[in-house]
């Protein structure tokens, strides 16, 4: 009897452990006021979850021209902007790893910007 208990209480809190350490980061939001350097966004998906698409959306206001990579520095950018922006980036996203945003300053040395970026 105290053998099924033990496993009763057990067997939920091993199976709470093992869906948070499966747990990723599929959302964040980055804000820019310093263009001094490139930042950088990393995705993480959530193991056994379905995903369809990858969104990033650019807001904000900058006095020259900025660049949006994906994977690497040496990348072609999916997204060259400057000025006001608001603009919205998406493409289809099937799982299959971590997924890195970057944000180069290129000509821009001032604004205020704020980048999300979702699977």
């Amino acid at each position: 009897m105290i053998k099924n208990v033990r496993i009763l209480f057990i067997y939920p809190i091993s199976l709470l452990f093992l869906l948070l350490a499966s747990c990723g980061n599929d959302n964040e939001t980055l804000k820019i006021n310093d263009f001094t350097e490139t930042k950088i966004i990393k995705l993480e998906p959530y193991k056994n979850y379905p995903y369809s698409m990858m969104n990033i959306w650019v807001k904000g206001q900058v006095n020259d021209t900025i660049l949006i990579r994906l994977n690497s520095l040496d990348s072609k950018p999916i997204l060259k902007l400057s000025g006001k922006i608001d603009e919205r980036w998406y493409t289809d996203y099937y799982g299959g790893g971590a997924k890195t945003i970057i944000f180069d300053p290129y000509k821009a040395t001032q604004g205020n910007l704020e980048i999300k970026a979702s699977l």
